[in-house]
Order: structure tokens, then sequence, then C-alpha cells
């Protein structure tokens, strides 16, 4: 378990050596000590995920998980006030050197931290609510009937009413109008605007939703596929692209950084993190033990290379979904799909771009609502008009399944990262081949936070830009209903 008295202990030792105005030498010597400690801290946070994430009846790890869940705001808000800490001391001019911090970078840190002990303490409610929906999420999966899956699902629906006003509290109390612009500039450092992705997505809505509505048998996929035939699928697309692709992956299976086995209590989602103090990646899925498991770690494979390319990828979350998606469509050009499993993905694309696109307007409008109007009816209610807006009415939908998108509980504001960057993903497919994984390879490394700056150095189009919907539209029509 983390100690976070060490780590707190190592911050006012950096900060005291500062304010005695010590050798700028040693003071980073200690800044690099806490530093360590922080990283060790989001190392064994990282691990206990795992573990928990592959057994969560494992009342341990569920334990260790929960403790790192909370400590983490405390250790946020540590680094937070170790800036502004140095900042206000005689040492900031000798630490702003070219060789230590380099010149302005405490500009940022004037003035008082919002990790306040009011600020800390909201935000450890949100990591408390984020627990209960866990275990929440496992009492739903455990559900031997219908009834007490829906009645797990409405004590869902509760919690996540509660976290939307905490969430607005959050916001308010930091200066902000508005909870999304919050989580755009906080969580995800955008260069683009709720405003504009509210347009994108009702160009989607228009475009995209019409044909989302004409396309049957959505899961072709669904035939049993092995572990074995899951790990092949990524390898041999690894091996035939080749360079710092195949590089990434040889360290995967050499050091055995995966975990893509079926488990009976695995958390029902698959995600990529990063240890930093091993200075390595690993990938964690839960497979359907269908054909898409290839695709899904296809994904979190390319979340894996990026990470260890930049031995811990700082790129913004839109960058990085970049590289997952725009892993799965290099995967069919050099693995061994067929022209069904291609055609499977690219149904998959626009199911992408029309069910995340109405993920992502829910989200905006949930917490567009009043404070007064945020109840879980409420909530059902406009999940329900979202998506048949999106066409979920051409199929089994159930207005009361959003308690199921995890990302709506721990991530707000994550889904439209998905869209965006599948669309400039998508790209990728439309090159010729060697250039496609010529741009991938090129960009792993980037150190880009800026989405949009992003596609602009790599030469890519904005998904705001005029008739991108239209254009996508056209491609999916071509491979999609053979026109």
């Amino acid at each position: 378990r983390p100690d976070m008295d060490a780590l707190e202990d190592s911050m006012y030792h950096a900060v005291e050596l500062a304010e005695d105005e010590a050798d700028p030498d040693d003071i980073l010597d200690a800044i690099l000590t806490f530093y360590d400690a922080y990283d060790a801290f989001y190392t064994q946070y990282a691990l206990a995920d795992i573990h928990y994430s592959a057994d969560l009846t494992d009342t341990h790890w569920e334990t260790e998980y929960n403790f790192c869940s909370q400590a983490a705001n405390t250790a946020d808000a540590l680094l937070d006030e170790l800036y502004y800490a140095l900042a206000d001391t005689p040492s900031r001019e000798a630490l702003e050197d070219e060789d230590y911090f380099g010149a302005d970078f405490f500009d940022d840190y004037d003035g008082e931290s919002m990790w306040d002990d009011e600020f800390s303490a909201l935000m450890e409610q949100e990591s408390d609510l984020i627990s209960q929906y866990y275990t929440l999420s496992q009492r739903q999966q455990d559900a031997l009937s219908d009834d007490t899956y829906y009645i797990v699902g409405a004590e869902m629906e509760e919690l996540y009413a509660q976290l939307v006003l905490l969430r607005h509290q959050i916001a308010d109390y930091v200066g902000y109008d508005s909870y999304i612009d919050f989580a755009y500039d906080y969580y995800y450092t955008r260069d683009y605007t709720s405003a504009q992705a509210e347009e994108y997505l009702s160009d989607i809505r228009q475009e995209l939703v019409p044909l989302y509505r004409t396309i049957e048998d959505w899961y072709p996929g669904s035939n049993y596929c092995r572990e074995s035939e899951t790990f092949s699928y990524v390898r041999s697309a690894a091996d035939a692209m080749g360079g710092m692709v195949d590089e990434s992956f040889e360290l995967l299976e050499a050091a055995e950084l995966y975990d893509i086995g079926y488990g009976e209590n695995k958390y029902n989602s698959s995600f990529e993190t990063y240890l930093y103090s091993y200075e390595f990646p690993f990938v964690f899925v839960n497979p359907e033990q269908t054909q898409w498991d290839k695709l899904t770690f296809a994904h979190e494979f390319g979340h894996f290379a990026n990470d260890y390319l930049c031995e811990g990828s700082a790129a913004s979350i839109d960058v990085a979904e970049f590289f997952s998606q725009g892993m799965e469509y290099l995967s069919l050009c050099h693995g061994e799909a067929g022209e069904d499993f291609i055609r499977m993905k690219l149904a998959d694309s626009l199911c992408t771009y029309v069910e995340q696109a109405a993920y992502a307007s829910f989200e905006q409008q949930v917490y567009a609502l009043a404070p007064e109007e945020v109840t879980a009816d409420k909530i059902i209610d406009l999940f329900d008009a979202v998506g048949r807006q999106f066409g979920f009415d051409s199929w089994d939908f159930d207005k009361r399944d959003f308690v199921t998108i995890t990302h709506f509980f721990t991530n707000p504001m994550y889904v439209i990262s998905y869209v965006v960057s599948n669309d400039a993903a998508l790209q990728l497919y439309q090159m010729e081949t060697e250039q496609a994984v010529k741009t991938l390879e090129d960009n792993l490394a980037t150190e880009q936070a800026g989405f949009l700056a992003f596609l602009e150095e790599a030469g890519l189009e904005s998904p705001f830009a005029p008739g991108r919907a239209e254009s996508v539209k056209k491609l999916l029509q071509s491979i999609l209903l053979d026109t």
C-alpha cells in the first residue's frame, strides 16, 4: 500500500530546501525524489486496478483499489501544492533556469491552488461514489434474474444523479459556469469547445443515423474466438507493420504485459494502463470470446505502443484514442482479416460514430440540466429521447441501460474522444497502406496535447471540417451497402 505520509514528507522536504535557498541541484534531487514517490503511488494504484479488475470478488484488492482511489486526490493535491509552494520561494528564479524547469515555468502557479480542503473533500466524495458504482456494477453482473438486475440498476440510476449534482458543485467551486467546460479543460485540455462538439454531433445525427438504421446483422463477429486466436491476430499485424510497432509487441509478449484471458469475475471492460515505476504499459481485456476480441486487443495494443514509445504518454485522451483506433484499422490491412471481418469493423466504425455520439450528446444534455431537474427519472427519459434521435429504436434498446456505460460514472465527458479520434483514425484506413503505417509510426511518440494541433502536425483533416460527416457517410455506404 502506498505510504502517503512519506509522499507528503518528500514534498515538504523539497519545499524546505527551496525556502532555505539550497543549491538548485540539491533542490532538484529532492523534487525528483518526490516524483519517484508520486510515480510509485500511481504504479501501485494501477496494479491494484489490474488485480481487482481481474477478480471483482477479491476483497483484498478491492480494499487496496478503494484506498488508492481515495488517496489519488491527495497525491494530486500534493503535486499541485509543490509547484505553488516552489513558486513562492526565493529559489524560484534559480529553478527557472534552462537547466531546471525553464523560463517562466512557475507563472501558472502564482496565487492560490484550487486544491484547498473543500475542493479536496468534494473530489473525495466523487471518488467514494465511483467506488460505490464498481460495487453495484459487480452486483448487477452477478444478478441471476432480470428483476435483481434492474433493482441494482435503479440504485445505479440514483447514484448517477448524485454524481451529476456533485460535479456541478465541483465546477461551481472552482469558478466554472458549466461542468462540461470544467471537464474539457481540467481532464482533457481540449483545444476545441463543447459548442463545436455539439455541432459535430448534430452533423453525425443528420448524415449517419439514416445509414445506421439500415444496417442489419450488427454482430457477424459473434463466432467463438480462442484467446490464442486473438493474440495471434494482433501479433501477426504488428509483425507485418514492423518497426516500432513490432518492437512494442515483442515487449508485450516477452514480458507478459497483458491479461486477455477469460475470467468469470472479471470487470466488464478493457483498458491499458502505464506502470510508471517500471516504465512499462499493461493491457487488460475482458474478452467476449468472439471475433470482436481481436479488435479490442488491437485497440488496447495501440495505447500500449503509444505509452511504451513515449515512456508514459502525455498526449490528451483525444490524441491517445487516435493510436488505439488507428491500430484497429491498420490491423485490417496487416492482420489475418478477411472481407467479412473488414466489413464487420467498418460497421463497428459506423456504430462508434453514431452510438458514441449519442452518448456524448446525452452527457452534454444531462450536465446542462438545472440542478432541480437532475433526477433518475429525468435522466432515463433523456437517455430514451437521445437514443431514439440517434436510431437506437432500430434495435432492442432499453432506456435504463445507460447505467452500463462505465464512462458516464468514472470519466465524464470522455466519450466524445471516441468519436473525434475515430474520425481521424479512419483516415489511416483511407490512405495507401505504407503511408498509413508511416503516419502512425511517425506520431507514436508525439508530445502534442492538443487534438486539433496534433491533426495539423500529422497532416490529417479535422473532424469539424465542413462536409466531413458527409464524406464519411459516402465511404461507409460504399463498403456496407456495396454501392
